[in-house]
């Protein structure tokens, strides 16, 4: 493909006499500063509302992974649709007018998304979002969620192609002034990220943060429009430039289609594979996912802004070539360095929460940074290359933006749902890379430069087959000196799971990205088992159960030996787990067997919310509050669904493990569930220095509790369980769990759906080594929980059970945690 020639000084004089015409009514800092000032902040804006939207939606069809890519798709396919809209209108509308419409029109339907789900969540309207057949229902909430953003992204589409109609009307500069444009926007995107997961969704709140990215939307437009005006609103006359004959155009017009296609399936599919990779290894919370964002965006904001210098120096088709050939070596190699310098352990450098994040930053800048960077120059390179003779940049830049977009959201869901499934994370890295590397040898073997290939072809293989090697060695991870082993993974959208077996013990483990253990039939079966038993003991009569979350099945499986039980529902985000939790069946009493079973795969906010259905006693499971997105099982705005759905008389349970807070955290969540249940008790699950666990009880009235009707099933339990629970043994011992009631006077910040607390300060409370363990949970109880009333229980103790006055009770309590303490702190 030959370079596209130019008469150079033809076109400078034609440009330097426009700006003669207009350069008197111009800013005094420049038309450009102004124009990349503006273009930054839309893509900060753009960055709020996609993060912003993706939990408000979140919210109305469960946090899915389903439900992320139905939203995600959405954004790209209506930003799609808006650059193919302003490459149609480049002809009739100003571009500097259309940029600010753009804005505005983006920032005014952004405001009546809120209202939009608001009345989506009504139960007529709610109902129409669930169907029986998977497939339909996508497909229903898919075309919802596509109409219902439509319009903001449509327009947030639109800005670029106007912006770029804008800088280059004569359609010379598209590697120039354009990619420099498109870097601010990445770049403010990048600041937008950063801006939503560090700070303003807890301090402006969830909703209100989109409504400040309107703002920024609003200023955007208006500096665009006080430059159409200073400028009078003049057209920009369009040159008649020299270059390849109409039918050159044409042949090569399908080859820069293909590159963008190929840049958007590949980039976008490496945003997932590198997100998945470090989900292996980090904690995986709201900060470690903004940081491998915002380092993806930082690494397309500098491959776009060197892609005119590279241009500049070497033929387009050089700089094609050579970026598919370097990237896809590089997307290798970052398997190489990923594997070698994590091991897949998880990832704990760091002495401080600040410490812990900048160690997180500076390890995934080196194993995304490079890869990125180099790719992030296929897409400003075509724009170049596929400039047409007598057309502007805006209309070229619109077309082929889009065809990248749509093939962005195709990669994304492709790989998320097709190729990682299918294939498993570290092939599906190295079919990347070697798609990129064979587009590249494709190119320079045209060349016929054979050197090239050869070199990049040698790293590739080499990191393929290094990175390979190393991960290998480590993707099981298996506890030291044990000879446990892997007999069941499944590669899902959540990531790995894994059932490990060790046969000699008769035990079995399930496990999620190799390092979180849902449970186990040793160590934590008896307290798994409580966490099934206890709840169900503190109602008379529990006929209809609920259990949020299953994992191994051991917590709802202690229901099965409840006669009183008529059914018990349990509902499990990950369809995997359900097939791993039929492996534990001897351990957790045939669960899915029995008749009275009933297993929903679903988000627990979105089923609760989608369901009519009342119980008797609801369990909410152990969520890791620090992980992104589980916070919102622990809102105000939850514990009200929950409460719409207990039956007359009704408990709610919450299980918290107190070594996965602070005192901070803790008291949020309890003041938050106390908001909402009249009356909210403490009760002891496990008492440890180390791994304790408390459970709060929420209900109507006091708690009453007939000593002799407990004593009869406490019995019965004994006889029917394996292994007896030292906990339950008695109505005595039963009662030595109870740690008092939660005062609902002075409640301090609440966790709420607006304001995601918990799942933002516990991160740093889990990296500053802050929980409630050792010293500082005995320090607690003495200063708190020890002062709990005994009014939110009333006890009547069976004949012949000794009576223990509740000061006493503590003093016990404060025994086990001591008597183990050993020094420690």
């Amino acid at each position: 493909m030959a370079k596209r020639g130019t008469r150079r000084n033809r076109s400078t004089s034609q440009t330097g006499r426009h700006r003669s015409r207009s350069g008197a009514n111009e800013p005094v800092i420049g038309v450009d500063g102004w124009i990349f000032a503006a273009f930054f902040g839309s893509g900060a804006a753009g960055l709020i509302y996609q993060v912003s939207w993706l939990r408000q939606i979140g919210l109305l069809f469960g946090h899915t992974v389903q439900a992320a890519s139905i939203v995600v798709g959405g954004f790209f396919a209506g930003m799609g649709i808006g650059y193919l809209l302003a490459a149609a209108l480049m002809r009739r509308v100003r571009p500097l007018m259309g940029y600010a419409v753009a804005e505005w029109l983006a920032a005014g339907w952004a405001c009546l998304i809120p209202l939009w789900l608001t009345l989506l969540e009504t139960p007529a309207l709610a109902a129409g979002l669930n169907h029986a057949n998977p497939t339909v229902q996508t497909l229903i909430r898919s075309v919802v969620c596509f109409v219902m953003l439509l319009p903001a992204t449509t327009a947030l589409g639109a800005t670029l192609p106007f912006i770029a109609e804008h800088l280059d009307p004569q359609g010379k500069r598209a590697a120039g002034r354009i990619a420099v444009a498109y870097a601010f926007n990445t770049a403010g995107a990048l600041i937008g990220v950063l801006a939503a997961t560090m700070a303003l969704l807890l301090v402006v709140g969830v909703r209100k943060s989109s409504y400040l990215a309107a703002g920024i939307s609003v200023a955007c437009g208006l500096i665009a429009y006080r430059i159409h005006r200073l400028r009078g609103g003049a057209v920009q006359e369009m040159a008649v430039t020299e270059g390849e004959p109409e039918s050159a155009e044409e042949a090569t017009r399908f080859f820069w289609f293909g590159l963008v296609v190929l840049s958007g399936f590949g980039t976008l599919a490496l945003e997932m594979l590198y997100n998945r990779m470090f989900s292996l290894v980090f904690h995986n919370s709201v900060y470690t996912f903004g940081l491998v964002l915002a380092v993806f965006l930082g690494a397309l904001a500098l491959g776009a802004a060197l892609a005119p210098r590279l241009i500049r120096r070497f033929d387009v088709e050089t700089v094609v070539a050579w970026a598919c050939l370097a990237g896809g070596a590089a997307v290798a190699l970052s398997m190489l360095l990923f594997g070698a310098v994590t091991g897949l352990k998880e990832f704990q450098a760091g002495q401080s929460f600040a410490g812990h994040m900048a160690a997180v930053l500076g390890l995934v800048v080196l194993v995304v940074a490079l890869p990125v960077t180099i790719l992030a120059v296929l897409l400003p390179a075509a724009w170049h290359g596929a400039q047409p003779r007598r057309s502007g940049g805006g209309r070229t830049v619109g077309l082929l933006t889009a065809a990248n977009t749509i093939a962005a959201t195709v990669g994304s869901l492709a790989t998320a749902f097709v190729l990682m499934p299918l294939l498993g994370l570290w092939p599906t890295t190295l079919c990347i890379a070697g798609l990129f590397y064979l587009a590249g040898a494709a190119l320079v073997f045209r060349q016929g430069r054979w050197a090239r290939i050869l070199v990049t072809g040698g790293v590739l293989v080499g990191s393929a087959i290094g990175g390979l090697a190393v991960l290998s060695r480590h993707q099981d991870m298996l506890p030291e000196g044990s000879r446990a082993e892997v007999i069941r993974r499944w590669e899902t959208p959540y990531g790995w799971i894994d059932v490990l077996s060790e046969p000699t013990k008769n035990w079995l483990a399930l496990r999620e990205n190799l390092h979180y253990v849902h449970g186990d039939t040793a160590g934590s079966l008896n307290r798994e088992v409580r966490q099934g038993h206890l709840p169900l003991l503190l109602h008379s009569e529990p006929k209809d159960v609920l259990f949020l979350g299953m994992g191994t099945g051991l917590t709802a499986g202690a229901a099965v030996l409840h006669p009183e039980v008529q059914r018990l529902a349990a509902v499990e985000l990950i369809p995997q787990v359900v097939e791993a939790a039929a492996l534990f069946h001897g351990a957790n009493n045939d669960l899915l067997d029995d008749p009275r079973t009933e297993v929903f795969v679903d988000d627990a906010r979105h089923w609760l919310l989608a369901s009519d259905d009342r119980f008797d006693v609801i369990v909410s499971d152990l969520f890791v509050p620090w992980q992104s997105q589980a916070g919102y099982l622990y809102t105000t705005d939850h514990y009200r669904l929950v409460r719409a759905r207990l039956q007359e008389g009704g408990l709610f349970c919450q299980w918290l493990a107190l070594n996965q807070v602070g005192r901070r955290e803790f008291e949020i969540i309890t003041d938050s569930f106390a908001s909402v249940f009249p009356v909210t008790t403490v009760w002891w699950g496990r008492l440890t220095p180390q791994q304790s666990m408390v459970m709060l009880v929420g209900s109507e009235e006091p708690l009453m509790l007939d000593g002799g009707s407990l004593a009869r099933r406490l019995n019965a339990l004994q006889s029917a369980s394996a292994k007896p629970d030292p906990y339950l043994r008695s109505v005595t011992y039963l009662y030595r769990l109870y740690a008092g009631r939660w005062p609902s006077e002075s409640l301090g910040p609440l966790n709420s759906d607006e304001h995601p607390r918990i799942e933002f300060l516990t991160p740093v409370t889990y990296r500053n080594r802050q929980f409630l363990i050792y010293r500082s949970l005995v320090d607690y109880f003495d200063a708190v929980l020890t002062n709990l009333p005994e009014h939110g229980v009333r006890f009547e103790l069976a004949p012949g059970e000794p009576v223990e006055d509740h000061d006493r009770k503590h003093a016990l309590q404060r025994q086990v945690l001591t008597s183990q303490l050993q020094g420690r702190r």
